[in-house]
């Protein structure tokens, strides 16, 4: 694929996220194909509303990107990659999106589904919106205010270096005995061992198998394994570090919702607040999780080196960038007739202020 510019905006949607076995098992409900183009509509005609030169979407199985633009006027293409129904499709969408140059992308899905969009792009500018089963990561904003901001910023209205926080990962390092090389890992959230054989459903549904947690952001409001952290050590996304948590007897008693509406009590042998780059060291034999999903094997006597480092996806402040394009005036219009197209002085055809974006 060939550079499209910053002056372009990304939409990736995962059809799958929302809709695995713990919809099932607990009290939550299903994130509908509906509801994700609903969505996807909304993110595009915001930034085209803002003059973006052009939508770059993610395809998929469900064909969510080609129903969500139908019949929208715009500049759209669509990303070219072999489809495989698996998380690989976001890894290659994501990775398209970096060698095209894409200006901000706007991702749709939950924990996994960004830490598959940083695998592809790891610093990639995202705005990501909730729409899984674990959502520490993404937040609830609305399609036709993220496709603007994602405008604004692609365009070089609003600084990214202004707007775009870099946000925390786990790093993994994995050291397995008798195997040449070693395999690096990332998680956005936690990584978690569970000792287990299978990666089967990929939820981790029995807290007597989770055995540490290592997580950069601990949100004592979230569910799933993320909550373990949360609510015995929380740690602000926007704070350095993070925290090991080992599971075991001998230390405090603690009740967790691993799933919507479910609770468990997990044993907590010990806590370790972890400042940022520090690595320690930490015993395999299970399934690792990332994100709250079972999806590594590491037989006994394999070796995880795991850090806390400031590499990951520069999540833009939505609020903050509409606020700075107020102030610019850029939502101002002298045109008569259709809105929304960019003029010879700027978005609307009103020339930006320069003086207030105290950067």
């Amino acid at each position: 694929m060939s550079p499209i510019g910053a002056s372009s905006v990304g939409i990736i949607v995962n059809p799958h996220a929302g809709k695995d076995i713990r919809r099932l098992t607990s009290a939550s409900g299903q994130t509908s194909d509906a509801v994700k183009i609903g969505i996807m509509r909304r993110v595009a005609a915001g930034a085209i509303e803002m003059g973006i030169d052009r939508v770059l979407l993610s395809t998929d199985t469900h064909h969510l990107a080609e129903r969500a633009v139908a019949g929208l006027d715009g500049d759209f293409e669509f990303v070219e990659i072999p489809l495989t129904g698996s998380r690989l499709d976001t890894v290659g969408a994501a990775a398209a999106m970096w060698k095209a140059q894409v200006g901000a992308v706007v991702v749709l899905g939950g924990d996994g589904t960004c830490r598959d969009v940083a695998t592809g792009w790891p610093d990639a500018p995202l705005i990501a919106i909730s729409t899984g089963t674990n959502n520490v990561f993404p937040s609830t904003v609305d399609g036709t205010t993220a496709g603007v901001a994602a405008a604004l910023v692609a365009s070089g209205a609003v600084s990214v270096d202004v707007v775009g926080h870099q946000s925390k990962r786990v790093a993994l390092s994995l050291h397995e005995a008798n195997r040449p090389g070693v395999v690096h890992d990332h998680a956005l959230v936690e990584a978690a061992l569970i000792e287990t054989a299978f990666v089967g459903a990929r939820a981790v549904g029995d807290p007597a198998t989770i055995r540490w947690v290592v997580a950069c952001i601990a949100n004592p409001a979230s569910t799933g394994v993320a909550s373990i952290a949360g609510r015995v050590h929380p740690v602000d996304r926007n704070e350095p570090g993070g925290v090991l948590i080992r599971l075991g007897p001998g230390g405090r008693r603690v009740r967790v919702p691993l799933a919507p509406g479910t609770f468990a009590t997990l044993d907590v042998e010990s806590v370790e607040p972890l400042a940022p780059s520090t690595s320690v060291e930490l015993p395999g034999g299970g399934v690792l999780a990332y994100d709250g999903e079972r999806t590594t094997p590491v037989p006994a006597g394999t070796t995880i080196t795991a850090s806390i480092e400031q590499s990951g996806p520069r999540l833009l402040d939505v609020d903050m960038t509409l606020a700075i394009a107020a102030r610019d005036r850029r939502f101002d219009s002298t045109l008569d007739g259709r809105e929304g197209r960019n003029g010879p002085n700027g978005p609307h055809g009103v020339p930006p202020r320069k003086d207030i974006h105290g950067d």
